[in-house]
Parts: C-alpha cells; sequence; structure tokens
C-alpha cells in the first residue's frame, strides 16, 4: 500500500499539519525538565523548618494534654462509681 504525499509529509488531507497529542506531552515533560528551578532561599528552608518544628511541638502538647485529661476524667469516673458502692457512715 502506497502513502500519499499528504502522509508523508505528515499534514492531513486538508493540507494542516497532523501533531499527535503524544508529541505535545513529550515537548511539554522536555520544557518542563529544561527550566531552571528558581533557588530555594536559605531564609525560606529556614522558615519552613520552623514552622514544621512549630506545628509538631504543637501536636505533642495537645496529645499530653487530652491524654491528661482523659486520665482526670477516668479518675474521677472512677472514684465517683467507688463512693456510690460505698455505704455512706451515719
Amino acid at each position: 500500500m502506497q502513502q500519499t504525499s499528504a502522509a508523508r509529509s505528515g499534514r492531513s488531507i486538508d493540507g494542516r499539519l497532523r501533531i499527535s497529542h503524544e508529541t505535545v506531552f513529550a515537548d511539554l515533560r522536555l520544557a518542563a525538565m529544561k527550566r531552571e528551578r528558581e533557588p530555594s532561599s536559605k531564609a525560606y528552608r529556614q522558615d519552613r523548618f520552623e514552622n514544621t518544628e512549630r506545628a509538631a511541638k504543637e501536636t505533642i502538647e495537645a496529645e499530653q494534654r487530652a491524654r491528661r485529661e482523659k486520665t482526670k476524667r477516668l479518675k474521677e469516673l472512677r472514684l465517683s462509681k467507688q463512693s456510690d458502692k460505698d455505704p455512706a457512715p451515719r
């Protein structure tokens, strides 16, 4: 089977240039890989580190606070059940 001159030239029958989506995506990926990344400043990295540290510290403190409150509630519940069992002295 012979190819038409349009097929050989990469053009459609109406004369428009044919471009596959694979070619477009490959070109976009290549352009993204070649583009220089903006240098990360030391101040930005330090700020990000401090924010992460602060968030971690706040999370740990919140967990400790929740644990203390739970322990306190359980202790109060246990004491109230114990006082219900013990008859009041007369």
